[in-house]
């Protein structure tokens, strides 16, 4: 009579066991699941980037004398960048950039009747515009970001080689100016591939890099004109001494690295150091590659 007890005890007891044990199971399977449902959430959150540096750069200009002008090898970068995730690891990014330099050198002289102003200078900027699609790939604890797109490229180049200009100094008189002035004006446009990567040292410090490449056609012209004008009578004439265009490709890598602060959630500070590589770019400069290179700071907010 015990041992049947016991019998039917012992089966109770793993039979209560058995139930327990597949309802563990199938809460593990459940947390799971959400678990995944949770990670394909798309934040609808746009990112907006904001990028500034102070660059140094090899253009240089044998064709004016730079101890009037000064140093050549400085220029400001500025970009801002929208990024929008569409699928868990996809996205897409539109971002624009610019960057450039001014020189310039004037002197004033008093003659009889007014003021005699002689100058010359030089000036080169460049604008670019990107759209790409990113696809995101964990490695360990890394996000890579893989992407391809287009780069769009828009650059100008003038040389002012000299001008002359007369102010009067009596207002009614006439006065005038002359300039000779070169332009050199670049449109392109074509594909641009390249990777990004984050790697987290813990929870608000990370590293970053990432490199690119681009090569884009497109059309040239080059204008060399006389300018001069009139304020009494007032007149403005133009004349174009040689005028030629081209089509040409432009090529372009760069890359950067950086480390990353986030104090906030939803917004990070990175400071590190950027190199840009152009060929054919600029006409006007010492070199057929021009480098640009510097340190950079971004803020990067997520709204």
């Amino acid at each position: 009579m015990r041992a049947q007890v016991s019998g039917k005890l012992l089966a109770t007891v793993a039979a209560s066991a058995a139930t327990v044990t597949s309802a563990g199971i199938v809460a593990a399977h459940a947390a799971d699941a959400q678990d995944t449902t949770d990670q394909t959430v798309i934040d609808s959150r746009i990112k907006i980037a904001f990028e500034g540096a102070g660059f140094w750069n090899n253009v240089g200009d044998d064709k004016l004398s730079s101890d009037k002008l000064g140093s050549t090898d400085g220029a400001f970068f500025g970009s801002i960048a929208l990024t929008k995730q569409i699928s868990p690891d996809m996205d897409w990014s539109v971002a624009g950039a610019f960057q450039g330099k001014d020189r310039s050198f004037n002197v004033s002289e008093p003659v009889s009747g007014g003021t005699l102003d002689i100058s010359s200078g030089d000036s080169f900027d460049f604008q670019t515009f990107d759209f790409d699609v990113g696809k995101h790939v964990k490695v360990q604890t890394a996000d890579i970001r893989f992407f391809g797109g287009l780069r769009l490229v828009h650059s100008e180049q003038e040389i002012k080689p000299f001008s002359l200009s007369f102010t009067p100094t009596d207002p009614t008189a006439g006065g005038g100016s002359f300039e000779i002035l070169r332009t050199n004006e670049f449109w392109g446009i074509g594909p641009r591939v390249g990777a990004e990567a984050y790697y987290p040292l813990n929870e608000t410090w990370g590293l970053t890099g990432a490199v690119s490449g681009a090569v884009m056609w497109g059309r040239r012209s080059d204008r060399l004109a006389e300018n001069s004008t009139n304020t009494n009578p007032a007149s403005r004439t133009s004349v174009t001494l040689e005028s030629q265009s081209s089509n040409e490709t432009v090529t372009n890598v760069d890359a950067s690295a950086g480390l990353s602060w986030t104090p906030l959630q939803n917004t990070t500070f990175t400071a590190g150091y950027k190199v840009e590589v152009w060929h054919n770019l600029l006409t006007y400069a010492e070199h057929n590659n021009q480098v640009f290179h510097g340190p950079f700071l971004r803020l990067e907010v997520k709204m």
